[in-house]
């Protein structure tokens, strides 16, 4: 039987996406200049940092550095570190309060959007990066590509329907066992679910 899933939920054309072409959809992005393991070294910068009691500063500026390389814009960490317009202070402060949030039960993802983006220069895009980043079981990217193809306002309460359909889909995507192909993770999270996505709008399969 050929399951697929129709995601006329995300896009206001009618389109559908084969489950079976969401492990090469994501694939495609893990492949797209060296993805796989930027994106796990992030992964793993971000779980430190969530875990580690006491923040060290040089940990996370150089998060903040790398997160925004990975979103291939990285003049945004320049601006966000210039103590003009965010103390270091402050970004600690906002860092720890979005980690404190996607920490609870449930998770609070519309407050860690919102705790990320009071640090000045951090948008949604920049700002959901980085939430992607500390916490992938719970958090995609919602950039300007995947808002203007998917229809979903770059906003705390956009990113979070965008979340909730993307859990959505890869709750269905564990229901039928096709394995996730991100490295170490078989189960399908909604980061991997953005990701599949993200390369689907750019048309890289």
């Amino acid at each position: 039987m050929n399951r697929s899933i129709q995601i006329t939920a995300l896009v206001r054309q009618k389109a559908i996406i084969p489950h079976a072409d969401f492990p090469d959809l994501l694939q495609a992005f893990l492949d797209t200049d060296d993805n796989s393991k930027r994106t796990q070294a992030l992964e793993a910068s971000g779980y430190a940092l969530r875990t580690n009691t006491q923040m060290k500063w040089d940990k996370l500026e150089s998060f903040i550095k790398d997160v925004c390389r990975w979103g291939d814009y990285a003049g945004v960490y320049g601006r966000v570190l210039n103590p003009k317009n965010n103390p270091r202070s402050k970004i600690e402060l906002k860092v720890r309060s979005a980690i404190s949030l996607l920490n609870s039960t449930p998770p609070d993802l519309i407050g860690a959007l919102e705790s990320m983006t009071e640090i000045k220069h951090l948008g949604v895009s920049f700002a959901s990066k980085h939430l992607r980043c500390l916490f992938p079981e719970y958090c995609p990217v919602l950039d300007s590509i995947l808002s203007n193809r998917l229809f979903y306002e770059l906003s705390a309460s956009g990113y979070k329907s965008f979340a909730t359909a993307c859990n959505d889909i890869a709750e269905e995507l564990n229901g039928t066992n096709i394995v996730c192909p991100f490295p170490g993770k078989p189960s399908w999270r909604p980061s991997d679910v953005e990701a599949a996505l993200f390369a689907w709008v750019n048309e890289w399969k």
